[in-house]
Order: structure tokens, then sequence, then C-alpha cells
């Protein structure tokens, strides 16, 4: 169970879901973008290994695509859930 370089690719994902969800939300302004591009990243590594891991036990092959899919997916969760719960704070 070795992602391997897929792991870059997550990173780079997650990078750029964060910064395209802080354009989105407008909280492109103060810490709201680099907050955003943090938790895009720790998004991407969360929902890159967890369908990694997911997918490799149920012994599917291509596993690249699949991971990509997956830190997208965990990175807008997880920005939009920050924000969700950023915003019933205030």
């Amino acid at each position: 169970m070795n992602p391997g370089a897929g792991i870059i690719v997550w990173i780079i994902v997650g990078l750029s879901a964060g910064w395209l969800a802080s354009r989105i939300t407008g909280t492109d302004g103060k810490s709201g973008a680099l907050a955003n591009v943090f938790i895009g990243v720790l998004g991407g590594l969360v929902g890159g290994f967890i369908t990694h891991a997911v997918l490799a036990g149920l012994g599917y092959d291509n596993l690249d695509i699949a991971g990509v899919a997956g830190a997208l997916f965990g990175t807008c969760a997880l920005v939009f859930g920050w924000h969700a719960l950023s915003r019933r704070r205030a």
C-alpha cells in the first residue's frame, strides 16, 4: 500500500482546490486564502489516502485517478465544512 508519487499530486490538487474554494467563498482577503490552502492540502492528503486504502483493499488496479478524485472530494468537503462551521460561530 505505497501511494508513491501520488502524494505530490494530492498536495497539488489540495492546493488548487483550496485556493479555488477561497475565491468561490470570497475569503481570499486577509488570511482566508492561506487557511483555505492549508485546509485544502490537509483534505487532499486525507481524501487521497482514504480512497487509495479503500480501493487497494478492494483490489482495484488503477489507483492514480481514484486517488486524485478522493483528494479533490476530501478537499472540497473539508473547506466547505470549515466555512459552514465558521459562519455558524460568527
